[in-house]
């Protein structure tokens, strides 16, 4: 069967290919995949009530291709040669001819975690988790936010907005608080989203000035347990060429994977 109308039922076929290997299905955490779905057509193949293929593309992006046989078929190599913006696994992008006409050509990583196995942590004499509040302390996640990045730099308004998702769980925003000063040193975000159900891992970031204490691997491993026996598995994703190679974190932390996907852009 296909079907190129019914989104509920393109999220139906998407939601059991994605529970049996989310990696290889979508680049990021479900649900800001099926936020864009209204905006684009959708298709979908079945044989036998198995999902075999997922296609979701409008005029300027094609945002989902999955298939079981990890081709692309000539019909649907039209479309993509049209688009301005694809984001893509890899298995695919060996199938391109030629990225030449792409402006940029970013790799992300995509790895998960199944809950088992989850390493226990000390936490350094001095420091504490406690539990971030989008609400009264947007300000100083933003500023936390903005002292680890070059080019990101979220507004207190943004960090509260991602407080409205669906995924939103106030424990899954955590501080390590450092005790003598009274002031944050790193930063941990997850999210969960039931219905998979799946934990993702957004933000996890530890001011410079305490960056090689450990405390990267601690906000994984605390948000780690604190997901476990919520949801299935948890996810994570980050540019591969990352100057602070951010996936050898999350593999010291038990995720696994061999999925690469790219965003092309022209």
């Amino acid at each position: 069967m296909q079907n190129k109308v019914d989104v509920d039922e393109f999220i139906r076929v998407l939601e059991d290919l994605y529970e049996e290997d989310p990696c290889q299905v979508l680049p990021n955490a479900i649900w800001k995949t099926k936020e864009r779905l209204s905006s684009l057509q959708c298709s979908f193949t079945e044989i036998q009530g198995k999902g075999v293929e997922l296609k979701a593309w409008n005029d300027e992006v094609v945002h989902v291709l999955w298939n079981k046989d990890r081709k692309i078929d000539p019909s649907f190599r039209q479309i993509m040669e049209k688009s301005s913006l694809m984001v893509i696994h890899d298995d695919y992008v060996r199938q391109i001819e030629t990225t030449d006409a792409y402006r940029v050509k970013k790799p992300f990583f995509s790895l998960r975690h199944d809950h088992e196995d989850i390493s226990a942590y000390s936490m350094p004499k001095g420091f504490y988790i406690k539990e971030a509040r989008p609400e009264g302390e947007s300000g100083q996640i933003s500023d936390l936010i903005k002292r680890c990045y070059k080019d990101l730099k979220p507004s207190p308004e943004t960090v509260r907005s991602w407080a409205l998702h669906k995924t939103f769980d106030p424990t899954l925003w955590i501080w390590i608080m450092d005790h003598e000063k009274g002031t944050p040193a790193a930063l941990g975000i997850a999210e969960l989203d039931p219905k998979v159900p799946e934990g993702a891992l957004e933000w996890i970031q530890v001011l410079p000035e305490y960056q090689g204490s450990g405390f990267g691997k601690i906000l994984v491993l605390e948000l780690l347990n604190r997901i476990k026996g919520k949801a299935k598995f948890t996810t994570v994703s980050g540019e591969v060429d990352n100057e602070t190679n951010p996936e050898r974190l999350y593999r010291s932390c038990g995720f696994m994977g061999n999925d690469t996907w790219w965003l092309l852009r022209r």
